[in-house]
């Protein structure tokens, strides 16, 4: 499990991994439309970029969130000046 600030400093590697293989599709596939030619080449380019790579991408950032979340440990203390209910001298009446 990891602690919350390990989780914050994994989320951009783990970002990375996964859009570095979103990039290798799109290379894939601008390599056949280059082998095409120019015109055909930055047709595919513009319409992976606009159909493509902003859903995926928008599609694996929560992913990677929820993924990280489920993999951090929960701290049972609250953050400094938080409010613990039935605390402090007035609790015990």
């Amino acid at each position: 499990m990891l602690t919350p600030r390990q989780a914050r400093y994994a989320f951009l590697p783990a970002m990375l991994v996964a859009m570095a293989v979103l990039v290798g599709v799109a290379l894939i596939a601008l390599q056949q439309g280059l082998a095409a030619g120019p015109d055909e080449f930055w047709m595919l380019a513009w319409v992976l970029a606009f159909v493509l790579a902003l859903p995926a991408a928008m599609l694996v950032l929560p992913v990677v969130s929820a993924t990280l979340h489920a993999v951090t440990r929960h701290e049972t203390v609250p953050l400094a000046g938080g409010k613990i209910p039935d605390s402090g001298q007035w609790s015990r009446q």
